[in-house]
C-alpha cells in the first residue's frame, strides 16, 4: 500500500486495497536478515504471549475493515466534518471509478457520514445509536475494489470451500471469472475485464477489475448460502478462523517443500534494511528489528498468502500488495499473540 491513513489523516491510498486505518499512518517497504533469538526454550516459555487469539482477530479485523469501535466518539464528533482526506470514488460500494489510465479517481474531503456510505455501512451506523453492532458493521464493509469485511476476495472463499468461481463457457472451454491483482494500466480506457493467462494466473481466467460475490456461487459450507449469510458476524468469524487455519497449513507445507520448518524461524529476528528490497529507516517509525512470531506470520499470510511468508523467511523477499503494503508490516504489527496452532515461539506439531 502506498500509505494507509485514518479518517483523521487520509491522503490517497487504500489497503489491500483499503487504506484508512485508525491505528497506523505511514506503512512500508522492507528488508531483513536473520539472527538467532538469544533466549533458550525455557526463557521462551516464560515470555509466552498474554494476548489472545480473539484479540488478534479483533486487531486485524479492525485494521482491515477500517472500523475501530474505540473511535466511536471520533466518528460522532466528525459525522458532518470533512476529515477523510481522500478515498477512491465509487459508483456504488465496491465499484471503483477509474480514469482513462485505469487509476482510481480520488474523492476528497469526505465527512465520516459520506465515507461510511462509500464503504457500504451507511445504513448500519448512526451517531444517535449508543450501542452499534460493531461486528455487523465490520463484516459489511466493502472497499472500493469490492473486498468484503475482513477484506476477503473470491479466491479466499474458494480456497476455503465457501464459494465457487463464476464461469463463462466459450468455444467449449469454461473459464473462471474473478478479480486478480494486476497493474492499473490493464483497466485503461474503461476496460473492466480481460482474459489473462499464465503466469499472471494459474489457469486461463476472465479477470475482473473488482471483486463480485453472487449468491448462486456460495456452497453452503457452515450454513453460508448467500452473501447476506457471509456478512453475518458469527458466519464471518467462522470464515476468518478457517482462513487462518488454511494459512497456517500453507506456511507449514510451503516450508516443508523448501526443506524447512517453522521451528527454524520462530523466535529469530529479521531487519527492515536487510531484505529485498531494503528499507531504511522503516516506515511509521517502526523498529528496524522484527521478531518472527506465529501470529505475525499468520497476519503476513493474510496480506500476501502463505507463499509470501515462505518467500520472506526462506528467500528474504518482502512482497507487497496492490497498494504497496509490504508483508513485514503485518509480521511486525501483529506479533506476539497466542494462536490455536502454537505459542509465540513454538508451533504445534
Amino acid at each position: 500500500m502506498k500509505q494507509r491513513t485514518s479518517p483523521r489523516q487520509r491522503n490517497a491510498s487504500v489497503r489491500r486495497p483499503f487504506a484508512m486505518s485508525l491505528f497506523f499512518t505511514a506503512l512500508l517497504s522492507v528488508s531483513v536478515w536473520y539472527s538467532v533469538h538469544p533466549a533458550g526454550a525455557e526463557d521462551a516459555e516464560v515470555v509466552a504471549p498474554s494476548k489472545t487469539y480473539e484479540e488478534f482477530i479483533d486487531a486485524v479485523w479492525a485494521y482491515e475493515s477500517d472500523i475501530e469501535p474505540s473511535q466511536q466518539s471520533y466518528y460522532n464528533d466528525n459525522w458532518d466534518n470533512p476529515v477523510v482526506g481522500s478515498y477512491p470514488e465509487v459508483d456504488f460500494p465496491g465499484r471503483v471509478i477509474r480514469d482513462d489510465d485505469g487509476n482510481p479517481v480520488e474523492a476528497y474531503n469526505l465527512t465520516i457520514e459520506e465515507f461510511f456510505h462509500v464503504i457500504g455501512i451507511g445504513g448500519l451506523y448512526h451517531p444517535n445509536d449508543p450501542n452499534p453492532d460493531w461486528k455487523l458493521i465490520q463484516s459489511n464493509v466493502i472497499n472500493y475494489l469490492g473486498f468484503v469485511g475482513f477484506q476477503f476476495q473470491e479466491s479466499d472463499l474458494v480456497d476455503l470451500g465457501y464459494y465457487e468461481y463464476e464461469t463463462i463457457t466459450m468455444m467449449q472451454t469454461t473459464y473462471p471469472i474473478h478479480y486478480v491483482d494486476v497493474p492499473n494500466s490493464n483497466w485503461a480506457n474503461d476496460v473492466r475485464q480481460f482474459f489473462a493467462y499464465p503466469p499472471i494466473v494459474e489457469v486461463p481466467t476472465l479477470v475482473r477489475d473488482a471483486v463480485v460475490f453472487r449468491d448462486d456461487f456460495f456452497t453452503g459450507k457452515n450454513g453460508i448460502n448467500t452473501y447476506e449469510d457471509f456478512t453475518t458476524p458469527d458466519k464471518h468469524i467462522l470464515v476468518i478462523k478457517d482462513h487462518f487455519a488454511n494459512k497456517y497449513e500453507g506456511i507449514v507445507a510451503g516450508l516443508k517443500d523448501r526443506g524447512k520448518n517453522l521451528g527454524d524461524y520462530l523466535g529469530t529476528y529479521v531487519y527492515w534494511d536487510q531484505l529485498d528490497p531494503p528499507v531504511s529507516p522503516p516506515p511509521g517509525k517502526r523498529d528496524n528489528k522484527v521478531e518472527i512470531t506465529l501470529s505475525g506470520l499468520l497476519a503476513g499470510a493474510h496480506l500476501r498468502g502463505a507463499e509470501g511468508v515462505v518467500s520472506l523467511l526462506v528467500d528474504h523477499k518482502n512482497p507487497s500488495d496492490e497498494n504497496g503494503t509490504y508483508i513485514l508490516q503485518y509480521v511486525q504489527d501483529y506479533a506476539g499473540y497466542d494462536t490455536p496452532f502454537g505459542s509465540r515461539f513454538f508451533a504445534s506439531r
